[in-house]
């Protein structure tokens, strides 16, 4: 009896995947509405970098329509670096170092759709990018609580900034998922700890790949 138990179950679940696989083959590119995950990699900058490299992890959502869409993202990138902010005694400046670790980032873009197939679908737009450093702490003291604290207001006006964002890339139509690629470029804030003055990079660049599933159409049907 539990062997028969455990292959009804079973073929209930094939079952479940076959029709799955079936509607999400019917479904259309166009006003769809998508969700993904991905994995990548990330070009940065910083005080102690010029060139360095982070993986990239993400969620996203997808919303199509015939020639264009609206595509958000939030994504978290893992590094370790050292940043660095000005800071002014009474009689002298200087640089004091930071610990930077990892970085959250969310894009809001609208996409466009030309030379669409039935199973290859390039894309490419722009939008808006924010990042903000997961965490940051000076990697030395400061002398009084009055310099400690305008220390701390540095760091903060250097851990989160806004910066316009480029995307090109082209998704693959497979059953049950599809798969995709796509390129970013941002322009290097230098207001932003991911910034190195002495470097000649004006853009950060990331690379990612993934899959997306076919929820549903993103619009109301007559009934």
């Amino acid at each position: 009896m539990r062997f028969l138990r455990v292959l009804a179950v079973a073929t209930g679940f094939i079952a479940l995947l076959s029709q799955s696989s079936a509607a999400q083959d019917q479904r259309q590119f166009k006003d769809a509405w998508f969700w993904g995950v991905k994995a990548g990699a990330l070009s940065y900058s910083s005080a102690s970098t010029t060139t360095g490299g982070a993986p990239l992890v993400g969620a996203e959502m997808l919303i199509t329509r015939s020639h264009g869409g609206l595509y958000m993202s939030l994504d978290q990138a893992f590094f370790s670096t050292t940043g660095g902010f000005q800071d002014r005694d009474p009689d002298s400046s200087f640089v004091r170092h930071t610990a930077l670790k990892n970085m959250y980032r969310f894009t809001m873009a609208g996409l466009a759709f030309p030379m669409q197939t039935r199973n290859v679908h390039p894309y490419f737009g722009g939008g808006l990018l924010f990042n903000q450093i997961a965490s940051a702490s000076l990697q030395s003291g400061t002398v009084t609580s009055a310099r400690y604290q305008i220390a701390l207001d540095s760091i903060q006006s250097k851990k989160a900034t806004f910066t316009p964002i480029f995307i090109g890339g082209a998704q693959v139509r497979y059953r049950p998922m599809s798969a995709f690629g796509q390129v970013t470029l941002s322009p290097i804030q230098q207001s932003f700890f991911l910034a190195n003055p002495n470097s000649s990079r004006s853009f950060d660049l990331s690379l990612e790949f993934g899959v997306r599933y076919n929820v549903g159409s993103s619009i109301d049907r007559a009934r």
